[in-house]
Formats: structure tokens, sequence, C-alpha cells
């Protein structure tokens, strides 16, 4: 295989990474799994760019320029979890939409799972608290979504939080 194949290559595998990741926080996925995404594919990248080293320095070839899109694709994916910037994106383009579902609920209309922005909320509902809940993830063990409510008072048993504005929070229950 010519070195440069391998550069594509990796910068290729990089760039669908860095895109997994995004996505998979953007469209509400679950902090811990994000977390870990991230984590597990950092590391493939980092033995990518180690097999590269080893195959450039076998071949006596440049590695410096290698380096490039690893080293930027890491920054990206590590900033994911640290920040959770493509979910407050994602959120904030479609802030509108999410107070206008939680409208609706207070109203007492029954709203069916639909697609906001890149986030597929599976369930609305108000819950026992009169706070409304907009579900991504209906798992038993503990659902996912976005609840409205103040970022000091929430009152769930949670297994991960991200305050989102003051009004609203993403939220993964235990």
């Amino acid at each position: 295989m010519k070195c440069h194949r391998i550069d594509t290559a990796l910068f290729a595998v990089c760039t669908l990474f860095v895109l997994a990741v995004v996505l998979f926080s953007a469209t509400g996925g679950e902090e811990l799994t994000v977390v870990l995404l991230a984590f597990v594919l950092g590391l493939a990248i980092i033995m990518g760019v180690l097999f590269l080293i080893v195959y450039k320095l076998h071949t006596q070839r440049r590695t410096m320029t290698a380096f490039i899109a690893p080293v930027i694709a890491l920054v990206i994916i590590s900033s994911v979890p640290v920040t959770h910037w493509p979910l407050r994106i994602s959120y904030s383009v479609s802030r509108g939409a999410f107070d206008s579902i939680a409208q609706r609920i207070r109203a007492g209309e029954h709203v069916e799972p639909q697609r906001v922005g890149l986030v597929i909320i599976r369930k609305a509902e108000t819950s026992h608290e009169g706070i409304v809940c907009l579900w991504t993830d209906l798992n038993p063990s503990g659902r996912t979504g976005f609840v409205q409510c103040r970022p000091d008072y929430v009152p769930f048993n949670l297994w991960s939080i991200i305050r989102l504005d003051a009004h609203w929070q993403f939220i993964a229950e235990d």
C-alpha cells in the first residue's frame, strides 16, 4: 500500500469518527454513551497514528504531515464530551420548536413522536410535578431527554444532566 493511500485512509477514518461523535451528541445521545464513544474512537485514531508512524519510519518517509488530520480529529472528539457543543448547537437551533411543543403539552394537547431539528422526540409528556418532558430515549431503566425546568430544581432520579439554559435541561434518569 502506498504511503499516500494510508494517509488518505487515516484522514477518511478521522473524518468519519468526528462525524459519528458530533452527530450522536447533536441528536440527543445519552451523556455517558457520548463519553464512551469519544474515548473509543479517539483511542482508535491514536492506534491508527501509531501504525502510521511505524510504517513511515520503516519506509523512511516524512511523518509530520500525517499528524494534522488526526490531531484535529482528536481535539474535536475530545471537546464533545467536555462541552457538549453539538447538543447545545442542536438545541439552540431548535429552541423555538421545543418551546412550542412544551406550550402545546401544557395546553393539554397530545403530541405524537416527531423530529425537532436533529432530535427525535419519542414521547412528550408532563411529569407528576408538572414539568414538560420530551424524551429521546424510552429505556425502561431510565429515560433520556429534554425537560423544561429550572437548572437548580430538576426533580428526577438523575444519572446525568446537561444544563442547556435557564429553562431546559438535558437529563438521563437512573
